[in-house]
């Protein structure tokens, strides 16, 4: 058989074959949806107020298992957070108000009233990431449009850093859209999704230029999620409830790190027919994001080796855009296979 191929045992007492649904990591999942475990939502609706600071910190962390299925999690869970962010040494400072008691009673009718879960992705259907920013915070939401009714994936919001509160507004609309694939690309994976903002200079901000460095900086770091853009739409403030509710109510950032570890360019895994004809040319988005070395050779005449004429004629043929500035460094699909092979 195919375990015993691999070596891999499972015991029959530990396994649940032909059910329904299946409770897993605290979750019960079944065909349609994900949704928190019914005895565990027992258990913390059963809880005492707390009356200490450790009682009050294991509220939260239960509570915080569940809260991507609670859109205004951070709005609710900020009276909790004003009392229990507090080091060893203040520990004596933790006071439970009414303010905390209403958070308390919040949470346990939210985790007790219907609906209060997550639909599982239609891969047929392309996604919608709805995403806006305030002065204090980013958020988004996952969702996607289907012939049965809006199913919603993933709810995610984050607080500004003191820097990120300083960018322009296009900068900081920019980072809710930038930060929202980052966190989510492990989710939408290879699949089409349509962006929403109601930022209007952002509008299909990946078929052109804009003038802004660290928007085109973020542009070109996830340049391998450009062909699966479909388009992205304004939407205006008016329509744009839910996201922008989101982004003013939010969570402690764990980090700010938009680019986590595990980005990476994959040329490999980039069709070659995706380069430039699906969203207008992505080369020439590259290559706006100028390095001073880069500047300083644009500058200076090019001369006429056999080298620069191979590149340029290489770029023309391959995409229809404007013709682009040779680039200091040459990524192309076909150079980088050659030093492979050189290897």
């Amino acid at each position: 058989s195919i375990l015993a191929k691999a070596n891999f045992q499972v015991n029959p007492d530990k396994c649940s074959i032909a059910v329904q649904e299946i409770d897993f990591l605290s979750h019960t999942i079944n065909e349609q949806c994900i949704k928190p475990n019914g005895d565990k939502i027992k258990a913390i609706v059963d809880l005492p107020t707390p009356k200490t600071l450790k009682e009050a910190n294991e509220f939260l962390g239960k509570i915080n298992w569940y809260r991507k299925f609670i859109p205004n999690f951070a709005r609710i869970a900020a009276p909790l957070h004003k009392v229990t962010n507090k080091t060893k040494h203040h520990r004596h400072e933790f006071k439970w108000g009414p303010d905390q008691q209403q958070s308390f009673d919040e949470f346990k009718r939210l985790l007790t009233t219907y609906p209060l879960f997550l639909e599982y992705p239609d891969l047929s259907t392309p996604f919608v990431l709805t995403t806006d920013a305030s002065n204090i915070g980013i958020g988004g939401i996952l969702r996607q449009d289907t012939p049965n009714g809006t199913k919603i994936n993933y709810f995610k919001s984050r607080m500004l850093d003191d820097t990120e509160r300083k960018y322009d507004t296009i900068e900081q609309e920019a980072l809710a859209i930038f930060w929202c694939i980052s966190e989510l690309r492990s989710y939408i994976g290879d699949s089409d999704f349509i962006i929403e903002t109601d930022h209007k200079p952002l509008e299909n901000f990946h078929k052109k230029q804009i003038n802004n460095k660290r928007v085109m900086n973020w542009l070109f770091k996830l340049q391998d999620m450009l062909p699966q853009i479909i388009a992205v739409k304004h939407r205006p403030g008016a329509h744009n409830a839910a996201a922008d509710y989101i982004s003013r109510h939010f969570p402690p950032a764990t980090s700010t790190n938009i680019y986590p570890s595990s980005t990476a360019v994959t040329y490999d895994d980039w069709p070659i027919e995706h380069t430039c004809t699906r969203n207008g040319s992505i080369n020439a988005e590259i290559n706006a994001v100028t390095t001073r070395a880069q500047s300083k050779l644009q500058a200076q005449p090019h001369s006429s080796s056999p080298n620069a004429s191979s590149t340029s004629t290489t770029s023309q043929s391959t995409c229809s855009s404007p013709p682009i500035t040779t680039p200091l460094h040459d990524f192309s699909l076909s150079r980088i296979r050659s030093e492979q092979a050189q290897d």
